[in-house]
C-alpha cells in the first residue's frame, strides 16, 4: 500500500529553527503560532539539535530554560530519496515522532516528517482519495 511512496512525498518541506538561547517560553509561542510540535536548534550555520513538544512537557515547571539546556541532540535523520517504510521503521524502533529529512547534497535540514503527516497519508489511502 505505501511501498511507493517515498519521504519526499509525505514530508512537510521547511522547519522552524531557533537559536541555542530561546528560552522555552517563547518555543511554545513558536509552536502555537505555526501549529507545529518540534523546532530545529541552530546557530545559522550549524544544526544542533530539536527540541519538541515532550521536552517541553517535561520541563514545563521551568520555563525559563533555553532550548540547548533542554534539546535533543543525537536526531535521528533521513534523506528524501528514503523510502516511506524505513521512515515508518526508524519512528518505531526509536519510540520518536518526528524525523528530520536532510538534504541529499548539502548539510542541511530541509524537511520533517512525523507521524501526523504519515496518518494523513494512511487516512487519504484508506479513503480512496
Amino acid at each position: 500500500m505505501i511501498s511507493k511512496y517515498l519521504v519526499r512525498d509525505v514530508m512537510t518541506k521547511g522547519v522552524v529553527e531557533v537559536p541555542l538561547d530561546t528560552k522555552l517560553e517563547e518555543i511554545v509561542k513558536i509552536m502555537d503560532k505555526y501549529n507545529i510540535s518540534s523546532v530545529v536548534v541552530s546557530d545559522g550555520e550549524q544544526f544542533w539539535g530539536i527540541v519538541t513538544d515532550t521536552d517541553i512537557l517535561k520541563n514545563y515547571h521551568n520555563l525559563d530554560k533555553t532550548a540547548e539546556e533542554v534539546m535533543t541532540s543525537k536526531v535521528i535523520l533521513v534523506t528524501p530519496e528514503a523510502p516511506l517504510e524505513k521512515a515508518i521503521d526508524l519512528m518505531v524502533e526509536h519510540k520518536i515522532h518526528h524525523l528530520y529529512v536532510k538534504s541529499s547534497c548539502e548539510d542541511r535540514i530541509i524537511g520533517v516528517i512525523s507521524s501526523r503527516d504519515i496518518i494523513k497519508l494512511f487516512s487519504k489511502l484508506i479513503g480512496g482519495e
